[in-house]
């Protein structure tokens, strides 16, 4: 919308992968600049002003290897045919966004890891850069030894196991293949990464690290990050937990097709066969789909309004003028399920879905309302 606020600063697409820096990253990097100045001040004092320029730098560095990382999350889950949205470059680092994903727990794995394992192999190839000769306190020098450290210890913070963090996936989908349900995957390593948050500031107090600001301020961010983080994670399990069993299919209500150009008399005659052919008598009255020609839903009759029209008037009123239109892409696949399935109706926000099966086949009307119904228990 022209006007509105904007998440960030689009910075094209890298590798077909829409990338947006946060507004919230400039936060980040001035927080770098004011707070890391000082400590590169008294550790390198002949570089002088020129320490301002290592804490952008290493600002700007830092924000380059996020992006490398996110980026090997999202070539990673393209390879497994999941949908990459976007990359957003963030206060706490970056995050790369999907769309309908259907996962496995080899998959979940995979893409968690890729991105530790770029930031680990930049640390190491730093590394080995930094030991082909001797110290230097120049600008060069110190930027590639603070991008250096800062890519092993990003690596290796992110591979435990805990969520958020990527390690805390891998365990996610270990439990997830050992017991079948991804749900209890989440439950185990969200309370891992509850028991890592309390670890960080359990060590911070014994080695005396709160003393000193800059250690400070990243460990109440970062234990803020993974508390709150893990604590979403929980919200979502128990969520998933309701919808385990529950496909698009299973949820959906009984529906008949009725041609776009019929008539109410007409769709009357369907619905009653319809009925007289289900297994118990007095069953659910269906929904009723006005179809086109080339097998295109039009709309959902809306019963309300076919209700009040009387008897003798309903041979000559045609179903069009009773039924609510329904967008083209209110349409679900009859094997959505899960999260799968959460995604796909959040990403739409209709009340009525139409339900299709193999061949384009209807199965039935979705509403929204009765997967929010399940969804709050």
């Amino acid at each position: 919308m022209s006007g509105g606020r904007t998440e960030g600063i689009p910075l094209g697409r890298i590798g077909g992968v829409p990338v947006t820096l946060s507004w919230s990253w400039f936060v980040i990097a001035a927080v770098t600049v004011l707070l890391y100045t000082p400590v590169l001040m008294e550790a390198y004092p002949r570089l002088g002003a020129l320490n301002y320029a290592a804490s952008l730098g290493f600002a700007l560095t830092l924000a380059l290897s996020v992006l490398l990382h996110e980026l090997a999350h999202a070539w990673t889950g393209r390879a497994f045919g999941w949908p990459t949205g976007r990359i957003v470059l963030s206060l706490l680092g970056g995050h790369t966004h999907f769309g309908d994903v259907r996962s496995t727990p080899l998959a979940s794995a995979a893409v968690s890891l890729a991105g530790p394992v770029v930031n680990l192999a930049l640390g190491l190839a730093g590394w080995a850069l930094l030991r082909t000769g001797e110290p230097s306190p120049t600008l060069g020098w110190v930027l590639l030894d603070l991008t250096t450290w800062a890519n092993l210890i990003v690596g290796i913070f992110n591979v435990l196991p805990g969520l958020p963090l990527d390690g805390g996936r891998v365990v996610e989908a270990v439990v997830w293949a050992a017991t079948g349900r991804e749900h209890r995957g989440t439950v185990v390593a969200a309370w891992t990464g509850r028991l890592l948050a309390v670890g960080l500031v359990a060590v911070a107090a014994v080695t005396g690290l709160w003393r000193q600001p800059v250690a400070l301020v990243l460990l109440v961010l970062v234990a803020g990050f993974m508390w709150q983080g893990a604590g979403a994670s929980l919200r979502g399990a128990a969520i998933l937990s309701r919808v385990h069993d529950v496909s698009a299919a299973s949820l959906a209500e009984p529906a008949v097709a009725v041609p776009v150009g019929a008539s109410l008399a007409h769709t009357d005659r369907v619905v009653a066969e319809h009925l007289a052919r289900a297994a118990a008598p007095g069953g659910t009255v269906p929904h009723v789909l006005a179809v086109s020609a080339d097998r295109q839903v039009v709309g959902l009759l809306v019963p309300a309004a076919a209700d009040a029209v009387p008897a003798d008037r309903r041979a000559e009123t045609p179903l069009t003028s009773v039924v609510r239109h329904l967008p083209g892409d209110a349409v679900l696949d009859a094997g959505l399920r899960r999260e799968s399935l959460l995604r796909a109706v959040a990403a739409r926000e209709y009340p009525h879905y139409v339900v299709r099966g193999p061949d384009d086949a209807l199965v039935g009307v979705l509403r929204s309302a009765a997967l929010e119904r399940l969804l709050a228990g």
